[in-house]
């Protein structure tokens, strides 16, 4: 997994990096085909935005958050990213595949 971080108008510093890469691996346990990670974080007046967009073989999920603190919207990002990932993998452990349908209907 490839992990890409932008700053805009903000400096990124270790700690940021470590926190985010720490929420990302936790990312692993249900998404196993993670291939490229971009991480966008950027400060206008009082607002830190988090922005973080993940891509893997079937499909890219995409989730940003704004707070007060940096930590605080990567944390909310990190949040939403795992709904969505949780929803996809509901719906795909859900509908079985086409051929088993047709397999149990021609019986």
């Amino acid at each position: 997994m490839k992990v890409h971080y932008t700053g805009r108008h903000v400096e990124l510093t270790e700690p940021l990096k470590a926190f985010t890469k720490d929420r990302l691996d936790k990312m692993t346990s249900f998404l196993d085909d993670i291939i490229d990670v971009h991480v966008i974080l950027g400060v206008e007046k009082h607002r830190h935005e988090a922005e973080i967009t993940l891509k893997t073989r079937t499909n890219a999920f995409v989730a940003s958050a704004t707070t007060d603190d940096m930590y605080a919207s990567i944390t909310q990002a990190m949040d939403k990213l795992e709904v969505q990932a949780h929803k996809y993998q509901g719906k795909r452990n859900a509908h079985p595949h086409e051929s088993a349908k047709a397999g149990v209907a021609e019986e």
